[in-house]
């Protein structure tokens, strides 16, 4: 007797594997550049947005996707603190921005109106 075995056909995936790739690898990127704010930030919303262009239709997230766009999340979540807390601190400690700006060049011993062009 012969039996053949009939394998299920798979179901149609959707996802796609190059944006949860993206998503991850943006996301490490927006990691690894929180000390620079800008290329963080746009690392991490371009790491968010390839993480759910990654559905393809689907309506759920693979592993992957999920791994990139919490990295991209937390990423995204650290440098917002860093800048709140930076403009916290010197508002407390230096009465603004403006103020921390003057002392820091004290220090480095630079003429603060001079490298502005302030008269």
């Amino acid at each position: 007797m012969d039996y053949q075995f009939y394998q299920q056909p798979k179901p149609n995936d959707r996802h796609s594997r190059r944006m949860e790739t993206w998503s991850i690898v943006m996301g490490i990127i927006s990691l690894s550049t929180l000390c620079m704010v800008y290329p963080s930030i746009i690392c991490g919303a371009l790491g968010i947005v390839f993480a759910l262009l990654s559905r393809g239709g689907e309506t759920q997230l693979s592993n992957r996707a999920k791994a990139g766009l919490t990295m991209s999340i937390s990423a995204l979540a650290m440098v917002v603190f860093f800048f709140i807390y930076t403009i916290v601190f010197a508002n407390l400690y230096y009465g603004g921005l403006e103020n921390m700006l003057r002392e820091s060049c004290e220090m480095m011993g630079l003429d603060y109106d001079a490298l502005f062009g302030q008269p």
